[in-house]
């Protein structure tokens, strides 16, 4: 492997957590070896390239210009590794990618397994979050492909459609108002007790689209409860008369098992799309690797 040049890596890891003992952490060094490397390389840049505001570590003008190369020059030292392993028919290098909470739980695991026994010398770090944390670690070059639940507005980003899904209405398989029925009108919503996703969550965006087109107000429900992800709503919800609008590839073992039931809504469905997201521009190394590799195999997962 051809590493950068030692001084870089040490500058781009202190720019990229504004801490030296992150930094440190990171590069399994002293936090003085930190320090050290960056003096060494502000006396070579003739200007500093960090400024204290009080407690805060900033980037100065110059600072900011060298990280913006510095990211550049990871890139291309990564592609050049990843092309060289590739001369001999392999394929290496770091897969950061980050995924919205349904797709991290249900659908990107099996992938990863498929993709590792085919590529197993390449890393794998994945983070998920909401559909707006995973842009913004996009946007700061934290991951290099993200899956999300649905679009945004972001003219920085670009989607592609990966996946058909379905929001379904879910509650507990005992629920007293859906004993001995399985269906309600568009107007019986309103008298429902709801528990929804956090502020942020492609869900609660593709939900409310939806939901305007029958006549039907997103802030009118009555929400309850606010949760952080998909698996609290369903453990509450089978300790809960509350019902959620969830994934249908959420359910599928407590659908199996009996502990949730669908309820239907008479002339209403919710499907949607899962979407690739990155910044405008190509995509490299193992991350269109595992991008193609995806596309490949996602008619496993379609829903039938």
């Amino acid at each position: 492997m051809i590493k950068i040049d030692f001084k870089i890596a040490v500058f781009f890891a202190a720019a990229k957590y504004l801490n030296f003992t992150k930094a440190a952490q990171e590069l399994n060094i002293t936090q003085p070896a930190i320090s050290r490397n960056i003096h060494e390389l502000e006396i070579n840049a003739g200007k500093s390239l960090f400024k204290r505001n009080g407690n805060r570590l900033m980037l100065t003008e110059a600072g900011k210009l060298l990280f913006e190369h510095a990211q550049r020059l990871h890139n291309t030292y990564d592609m050049l590794n990843e092309s060289l392993d590739m001369l001999d028919g392999k394929l290496s290098g770091c897969l950061k990618l980050g995924a919205s909470t349904t797709l991290s739980h249900y659908i990107v695991p099996k992938l990863f397994a498929d993709f590792h026994e085919a590529y197993p010398m390449v890393k794998i770090k994945a983070l998920h979050g909401n559909s707006q944390q995973v842009e913004e670690w996009l946007g700061d070059n934290t991951i290099d492909l993200g899956i999300l639940e649905g679009l945004s507005n972001n003219p920085s980003m670009k989607y592609e459609a990966f996946l058909k899904d379905e929001l379904v209405l879910v509650a507990r398989h005992n629920h007293l108002k859906f004993k001995g029925k399985d269906h309600i009108s568009a107007a019986d919503l309103l008298e429902l007790e709801f528990v929804v996703r956090e502020q942020g969550s492609g869900t609660n965006e593709v939900l409310y689209r939806a939901l305007s087109q029958i006549g039907v107000n997103w802030h009118n429900l009555d929400v309850r409860v606010v949760l952080a992800s998909t698996e609290a709503i369903k453990n509450f919800l089978q300790n809960s008369d509350c019902v959620a609008f969830l994934s249908v590839y959420s359910i599928m073992k407590e659908l199996e098992n009996g502990e949730l039931k669908v309820v239907d809504i008479g002339g209403f469905e919710v499907k949607r799309d899962f979407f690739f997201v990155h910044p405008q521009g190509v995509i490299s190394g193992a991350a269109d690797f595992f991008y193609r590799f995806a596309k490949k195999q996602f008619l496993n997962f379609r829903l039938q």
